[in-house]
């Protein structure tokens, strides 16, 4: 009896969770605090479902069919566990001779009842041993720590202990290693934020009665992944208030991989990090822009309270009675979601509307109609926003996030971009404040004139004047870390500034500028320049405004001439990085069907995590330098190939690994184009010519690259006249597709790549040097 209730409460948890995830996706809750306090719950009527089936059971009468069943029949009978069948040696089997054993075969049969409950009860109980003994040498472990009399521990219980190596959090007790006292004043802070949220948010506690559920339900794969779950959130939400704390996501990163190359199984507790998920957790720490707000006490509990419907669906049963009774009423299934007020209504959307400033020449402008709320970015067509809380929005194409800053009276002030790139910015450009209508009609203006004037300039590729000039005399400035306002735009000072060391770095080891010579101007209306240094040479892109000021500015290194190539993974260990190789910038292209890791090798020939993991059909720029090789690896860390940087690979793609290949084998070069681009190519012409990009058959990255130069591309394709004819030209390093076009009223180069799905992976207009 046992371990059919024990049974059918591990059924029910499986579908408590499977509703409470399902819920959460349909939602889009993304908050980890939310989605921590609803696994919690999860956790909490997950192990109470024993005792809450017999209380939830709705009998319903043998004979006679209550008035009240179709309420019952409304409700989600999904979220209901199926009810346990009857066994065969019940009433439900009649007894005949074929059913019925002798006396003697039941006397000697193996009672495998018998035996399951043996062997729960034996690795149960192992468990709930083994998490005993840990808990108490923990507790030992504790008592015998110094307390820290220090200023920087009176705030919580910190304690020094000779046994832990890594800062631990036992209760409300943080443990540090003895050479804590040695750390710096930065490593110390983010330490005792990352611990001080453990205690502040008891995560202690909930992981133990996690670790119990485990152990009482230890058959059932939901209670192991429900830990490791709530682990995962712990750790991410402790990230974020470390993250808050020291404002620099990149020295906190640092900190973490220090702390994890400290590695210490201890019987209990909470490590600060273990190497198995060091690597993801900074991946996503470099990764993400902004951390998630915690949620106020009356918001837990309100959307706890929406939380108890499916709960008691998930320990409801409904059973046949012996005689007839009037059945109450039962109350229709409620669909998981915020709770109603998280979602900001018309009043609060009406204090969103306004305009923002994204950058020198481009505004976001938010608007409501009725109860929905839409942005567009200058010359852009409007999207509607999805609300993700009360504040935070993801765009219809859920290709952008971006979440509103408010003042005393609700009225927003600023607008901070997830995804500035989306709306036309760069990765620097988070928070974007708001700008007063005229300002904004200001810009507009001088965003019209200049799209009025890229046809011009695109066909008669004359550089701006004094464009040179203005970009000799700003890398001079950024070599020697004193970038001059005067000469940017105030956006563009803000950014350059934020980038001076990185920028510094870069430029020096390129050393000093020997010449500089115009390439030509791009569909944008930037101007584009080579640029040969002592050690190497770079490519700039410029937007120079009437007033002689830099609207934005751009560069790549490429490098000094190093041809690189593509390596077998057997030499791997034969690979190391130096530091004196001249700077590049690789152009990376995932289209082998998978997501990818990529691994640096240090200067001891040793993997060191990159800053991320490439989806499968995304692209990266990543800048590095040409004696510093990175590894391509499948999810599990094996490698794939070893790309060596140079002129070779300064625009690689990942191919599918063909049966037979060997790891590091290049891609055959294509003489021909892909099926069907020339027929996609005319349809984004004709689209982007009436105004009508069809983003369906872009992937997310060429459509945000496609909303960024739409008004541009259409003003070129109406100077440029009807369309005549195309003729393929050849294939690029990147495998894209060029195509000439020919015109009513002159010609035009473009790129094309097509993904496995046949849409368009990336659009380019006009050469690429």
């Amino acid at each position: 009896m046992m371990l059919e209730i024990l049974a059918e409460s591990a059924l029910r948890s499986v579908a408590l969770g499977c509703a409470a995830w399902l819920g959460m996706k349909l939602t889009r809750v993304r908050n980890q605090h939310l989605q921590m306090m609803i696994w919690t719950v999860v956790l909490v009527v997950s192990m109470a479902m024993p005792m809450l089936t017999p209380w939830m059971r709705v009998t319903i009468p043998a004979d006679q069919m209550p008035v009240r069943l179709p309420l019952i029949m409304s409700a989600d009978v999904s979220l209901i566990a199926p009810p346990v069948l009857p066994r065969a040696q019940d009433s439900w089997v009649a007894a005949s001779p074929a059913n019925v054993a002798a006396p003697e075969q039941a006397a000697v049969g193996v009672d495998w009842r018998l035996l399951a409950t043996v062997a729960y009860v034996m690795v149960g109980g192992a468990m709930m041993v083994r998490l005993l003994i840990g808990l108490l040498l923990m507790w030992r472990v504790v008592g015998a720590a110094r307390p820290v009399r220090d200023r920087w521990g009176a705030s919580v219980d910190v304690r020094v202990s000779e046994v832990v190596r890594v800062p631990v959090t036992f209760a409300s007790t943080i443990l540090l290693p003895p050479e804590s006292s040695a750390w710096s004043a930065r490593k110390r802070q983010a330490v005792l934020l990352h611990e001080g949220s453990h205690v502040a948010d008891r995560d202690f506690h909930v992981l133990l009665l996690a670790a119990i559920n485990r152990a009482i339900f230890w058959f059932n794969p939901f209670a192991w992944w429900l830990h490791s779950r709530l682990a995962d959130l712990a750790e991410i939400i402790s990230d974020d208030a470390a993250i808050a704390g020291l404002d620099d996501r990149r020295c906190y990163a640092e900190i973490l991989l220090d702390v994890a190359g400290n590695h210490q199984r201890l019987p209990a507790g909470l490590a600060m990090a273990r190497p198995g998920t060091a690597g993801r957790r900074v991946e996503c720490i470099l990764a993400a822009t902004t951390v998630s707000p915690k949620i106020c006490g009356r918001k837990r509990f309100l959307i706890a309270t929406s939380l108890v419907p499916l709960a008691a669906l998930s320990a409801g049963t409904i059973a046949p009675g012996a005689a007839p009774m009037q059945l109450a009423p039962l109350a229709p299934a409620t669909q998981l979601g915020a709770d109603p007020s998280m979602r900001p209504g018309p009043a609060q959307l009406d204090r969103y509307v306004g305009q923002f400033q994204v950058t020198g020449a481009s505004v976001l402008t938010v608007t409501r109609d009725g109860a929905r709320l839409f942005a567009h970015a200058t010359g852009e067509r409007p999207q509607q926003l999805i609300a993700l809380s009360d504040h935070e929005f993801i765009t219809e194409l859920g290709d952008a996030n971006l979440a509103f800053e408010t003042d005393g009276d609700g009225s927003a002030t600023a607008v901070v971009l997830r995804d500035p790139s989306a709306w036309g910015g760069r990765a620097g450009l988070r928070r974007r404040a708001r700008v007063d209508a005229a300002t904004a009609s200001e810009i507009e203006a001088n965003f019209a004139q200049r799209v009025a004037a890229v046809p011009d300039r695109f066909r008669d590729q004359v550089p701006t004047p004094g464009a040179g000039a203005a970009l000799r005399a700003l890398i001079e400035d950024m070599r020697h870390d004193a970038p001059a306002g005067v000469r940017m735009s105030l956006q563009l000072t803000d950014r350059v500034r934020q980038h001076v060391p990185r920028y510094g770095e870069i430029l020096s080891a390129l050393g000093a500028v020997e010449s500089i010579f115009f390439r030509g101007v791009g569909p944008g209306g930037y101007d584009i320049y080579g640029v040969k240094f002592a050690n190497g040479s770079a490519e700039f892109r410029i937007d120079l405004a009437a007033d002689g000021k830099m609207e934005d500015i751009n560069f790549q290194p490429e490098g000094d001439g190093t041809l690189g190539g593509i390596a077998a993974c057997a030499i791997e260990p034969t690979l190391k990085s130096a530091s004196d190789g001249a700077p590049i910038s690789l152009a990376l292209t995932n289209r082998s069907g998978a997501d990818i890791r990529l691994f640096w090798l240090d200067v001891d020939g040793r993997r060191r995590i990159s800053r991320r993991t490439l989806p499968n059909d995304y692209s990266t720029e990543v800048f590095t330098n040409i004696s510093r090789p990175l590894i391509v690896a499948d999810p599990g860390g094996e490698c794939r190939e070893i790309i060596l940087p140079g002129l070779l690979t300064r625009v690689h793609v990942i191919e599918p690994q063909q049966s037979g290949d060997s790891p590091g084998r290049a891609a055959v070069s294509r003489t021909s184009p892909i099926a069907g681009s020339d027929e996609a190519l005319r349809r984004h012409i004709e689209a982007i010519r009436n105004g009508t990009p069809d983003y369906d058959r872009m992937t997310r990255e060429a459509a945000a690259n496609t909303r960024q130069l739409w008004p541009q591309g259409q003003a070129i394709l109406a100077k440029l006249g009807a369309l005549r004819a195309m003729s393929f030209r050849g294939v690029t390093q990147g495998g894209n597709d060029v195509y000439m076009v020919q015109f009513a009223n002159g010609s035009a180069e473009w790129q094309i790549g097509l993904v496995d799905d046949g849409q368009i992976g990336r659009i380019v207009l006009g050469p690429q040097y």
